[in-house]
């Protein structure tokens, strides 16, 4: 049996000529789900819930989470005012993804986050993020590529001996695209920095202590297919959920 591995999904508002409320759904690209089953799992798109109540049930029922990218993370859940330059934030998403870190946490179970899955999970943990990288962050590097998805668009450095750099085939440095204009800031309790670009901005957490808890900033759901090596994140996703799953 494949482990299921729940991925969240984008807040989308349907375009549509008919009267009445506008339609409300979960959106994802296919990339994420894509490369969950190519790993090996089969990926569940989690939806949108009216009640908390069900979020722990969510939670008994996967044997993994993969939080993805999407909009800016309310600075409120951080204890800061919005500044210049923070983007659309979801406060339903942020709810519903805040609260589903806690019950997998609480379960034990694996979690990996991309782009805003990475800058969620570090709030989840107490930490603070740049709300606009232009304004705030002293480096140079070009965070919002202007290229396709899947170019390798700036290097990152990995800590050695890191889970991160087990699951990149032991590499100490990449190339990794960039879609992002926020950033981890100060980082969360109990979660270590393991990969920094040039300038020194952190691009990936992990857990020490956790059966399998990691973060980064890149997207390498748009990079597996021609840069194999990211394969590797969703790999060590599913195999921790497999063992989650069998144990």
């Amino acid at each position: 049996m494949r482990p299921l591995i729940g991925v969240t999904s984008y807040r989308h508002k349907f375009a549509s000529k008919l009267p009445g409320p506008a339609l409300m759904g979960a959106v994802l690209s296919d990339d994420y789900t894509q490369g969950v089953e190519v790993a090996g799992g089969l990926a569940l798109v989690i939806p949108f819930v009216d009640r908390n109540d069900v979020i722990p049930d969510i939670a008994d029922c996967i044997h993994g989470l993969l939080l993805s990218g999407g909009d800016d993370v309310d600075p409120a859940w951080y204890g800061e005012q919005p500044q210049l330059g923070l983007g659309e934030v979801n406060p339903e998403r942020d709810e519903l993804e805040l609260r589903l870190i806690a019950e997998v946490v609480a379960r034990g179970k694996p979690i990996l986050g991309i782009c805003r899955g990475i800058q969620v999970l570090n709030v989840a943990f107490g930490g603070t993020l740049y709300q606009d990288l232009p304004r705030q962050w002293k480096g140079t590097i070009q965070h919002s590529q202007r290229a396709r998805r899947d170019h390798l668009s700036h290097t990152i450095r990995i800590q050695p001996g890191s889970r991160l750099q087990q699951l990149l085939g032991g590499e100490a440095t990449l190339r990794c695209n960039s879609f992002h204009h926020q950033a981890i800031r100060t980082v969360g309790r109990e979660l270590v920095p393991v990969a920094w670009d040039e300038d020194g901005l952190v691009e990936a957490v992990e857990h020490p202590d956790y059966p399998f808890l990691v973060g980064v900033q890149w997207h390498p759901e748009n990079l597996w297919r021609t840069a194999p090596v990211y394969l590797g994140l969703f790999r060590g996703l599913v195999e921790a959920a497999r063992r989650q799953l069998a144990g």
